[in-house]
């Protein structure tokens, strides 16, 4: 196969994914950053009831009509509301009742007085008005944030802390979110040391677990950690196989080269997994094999880290987002400035970055086994081939 473009080689992913249907209840405080599954309507008015803005107290707006400081009007107060009391007794003529803050207006009441614009005499039990006060004043009707039967959110719309407090507020017990799709995470390479011990002589211990996997549960998705392998063709794939029926899609760092131990290409062949491409026309990351397998995709990256999370950002995540449905993980783009120069390379480069005020800034080095220097990092420059780029210049970020 052919050198392709990152571009293609992502159109021919998405085309052969769909999004994952299965949904399931969980409990509102479970469903921060998942995908509502279905339409979600207002069940209660919110406020479910007519309610007073401050401390004061509750009154008929006509009791207080031609009130003024030269001849205030005296109101008895008959009683104080407490937030949670629901008092059903109507309001008589001529009396006030001491209301706080959130609490239920009771019937006959239309508007509220804030208590340091009224005086009070006998120990509180009158306030006397010196102006008058207009109806709803100070008055939250029931249903003025949200109303009964109000549609709240559609199917597809990713809750954020927001959405889980309104239907906090709603009453929710459950929330119908769509399932995660579940993607298992499989580093191989007979050079892999398990972290905890000493380094044995020409061994190097697995960054890539923690590199991908953990940048899948920054993402929003639990990653199925399958036990790193070494170089056995035979081996690894029997751990597929005999995994794959569980998961949504499967991520393999190592072995996607063209030395004697990239093995991917024989594991391919043991499982009849359906290629759909091979290298991309840039670096680094240009070393990922890609294919379907019992219906699922199978992303194999470099085995050096940051070729590895390049090849994450420009093809695995935008998939996994169309399975997810989730939006937010499609390629995005900016025109940043660049804070220096680049000289032109012959082959299209992904460098990372971190821009800072529409400026991107990047390190000095960027060979693809060096992982220090993505800390930081929030963006890849798509550096054209052949074109050298002076500091100032505008260049093309993909945002991570």
């Amino acid at each position: 196969m052919e050198r392709i473009s990152a571009e293609k080689a992502l159109s021919l992913v998405l085309d052969r994914v769909n999004p994952k249907e299965d949904s399931q209840n969980v409990p509102p405080d479970e469903a921060l950053g998942r995908v509502c599954a279905a339409a979600l309507y207002a069940p209660v008015d919110n406020p479910p009831f007519d309610r007073s803005t401050l401390d004061g107290y509750a009154l008929r707006s006509a009791d207080s009509a031609g009130a003024s400081t030269a001849n205030p009007l005296r109101l008895r107060v008959a009683g104080t509301i407490y937030a949670g009391d629901a008092r059903t007794e109507r309001l008589e003529p001529g009396t006030a009742l001491r209301i706080m803050t959130g609490a239920m207006f009771p019937p006959g009441a239309d508007c509220m007085v804030m208590q340091e614009n009224v005086s009070t005499v006998d120990d509180g039990a009158e306030i006397l008005l010196s102006a008058p006060v207009a109806a709803r004043e100070n008055y939250i009707c029931a249903g003025e944030d949200i109303r009964k039967g109000q549609p709240l959110f559609g199917a597809g719309e990713r809750l954020g802390f927001a959405h889980i407090a309104v239907l906090a507020a709603m009453g929710f017990a459950e929330v119908p979110v769509k399932c995660l799709p579940v993607f298992g995470l499989f580093c191989t390479g007979d050079e892999l040391s398990p972290a905890g011990r000493p380094l044995p002589p020409g061994k190097i211990y697995n960054s890539n677990e923690a590199l991908i996997g953990l940048r899948m549960r920054e993402l929003g998705f639990v990653p199925k950690i399958l036990p790193a392998s070494g170089d056995d063709a035979g081996m690894v794939a029997a751990k597929i196989d005999a995994v794959i029926e569980e998961l949504d899609g499967l991520v393999t760092t190592g072995a996607v080269s063209v030395g004697e131990k990239d093995i991917f290409h024989e594991v391919f062949k043991i499982l009849g997994v359906e290629k759909l491409f091979w290298r991309l026309d840039s670096r680094p990351g240009g070393a990922i094999l890609c294919g379907i397998y019992r219906g699922r995709p199978l992303f194999c990256l470099s085995g050096n880290p940051f070729a590895a999370l390049t090849g994450f950002e420009l093809i695995v995540k935008p998939a996994i987002g169309k399975i997810a449905s989730r939006g937010d993980l499609a390629v995005r783009k900016r025109r940043v400035k660049l804070a220096d120069s680049l000289a032109a390379k012959p082959v299209r480069r992904f460098i990372r970055a971190r821009i800072e005020d529409g400026t991107a800034k990047f390190p000095t080095e960027h060979m693809s086994g060096q992982i220090f220097s993505i800390i930081g990092c929030n963006c890849l420059l798509d550096i054209p081939a052949g074109r050298a780029l002076d500091a100032g210049s505008a260049a093309e970020a993909l945002l991570f």
